[in-house]
């Protein structure tokens, strides 16, 4: 490290000082009892909100809400095999640690919490079960729109996914999704008025179909309001062949 940053690092703890956001330790932004004491996610399937072990979705619960035919279980709505989320948005603290990265570019923010996630991950999906069946994992981060981008000068799931992508030593591929469409935000929208906001999208680019055929997907977002810009990305990947779609998300409502 150059004695420079050093000196950046020295200045910037001393004029904004590193808190804990809930009871103000010094040293970090959410210091690991703050964080278990969280309305944290549990092991649950995301349709009912009810216990799953590693957060699999139920497949009782896809009949029941018409999101899966039970004559043809290939005939389906939701693409989504597994849906892991560290905790809710709704938790105001972990509400004001994500805007304070997103628009203050506090960086070690994010650090902390994608270091609570892969923990997570690796906790609730064995990836040696899949090493051992012949199958590889691909990281790929939900894209933004190229204008979204230049508004942000970021896209703060390609940080999140390639992050744990290098701590859990598989590949990170951030180009196989095109966000081809311009969309509306989800969270302000009806059921109906999503699906529709969503229809095409996205797509593959054709160039990195072999990077998905019977690979298993880690789609990775930082905060999701819905799970139907997730589950229209993994209907796409399963189209062309994925064998398994997991979401992996910071914050979800």
């Amino acid at each position: 490290m150059s004695i420079l940053k050093n000196i950046l690092i020295f200045f910037k703890d001393i004029l904004s000082p590193k808190k804990c956001f809930s009871c103000k330790k010094e040293g970090i932004y959410l210091c690991e009892k703050c964080f278990n004491n969280l309305d944290n996610f549990g092991e649950y399937c995301y349709i009912c909100k009810k216990k799953s072990p590693n957060f699999k979705i139920h497949k009782k619960c896809l009949i029941e809400n018409k999101l899966l035919n039970w004559k043809n279980f290939n005939d389906k709505k939701i693409y989504l095999d597994n849906v892991i989320v560290l905790t809710h948005y709704k938790n105001k603290i972990i509400k004001k640690l994500i805007i304070s990265f997103k628009f203050y570019w506090k960086k070690d923010i994010w650090v902390e919490l994608w270091e609570k996630l892969w923990k997570l991950v690796k906790n609730k999906i064995n990836i040696s079960i899949f090493n051992r069946e012949g199958l590889d994992i691909v990281v790929i981060p939900v894209p933004l729109h190229w204008l979204k981008k230049i508004k942000r000068w970021f896209n703060q799931s390609e940080i999140l996914a390639e992050n744990i992508a290098n701590i859990l030593n598989i590949n990170y591929n951030k180009n196989i999704i095109i966000r081809k469409k311009y969309t509306r935000q989800q969270s302000k929208l009806s059921r109906q008025e999503r699906l529709n906001n969503l229809n095409n999208s996205f797509k593959i680019d054709i160039k990195q179909v072999d990077n998905i055929d019977n690979k298993i997907i880690f789609l990775v977002d930082d905060v999701v309001s819905s799970w139907t810009t997730l589950n229209e990305i993994a209907k796409i990947l399963k189209q062309n062949w994925a064998k398994k779609v997991i979401w992996v998300c910071v914050a979800s409502n």
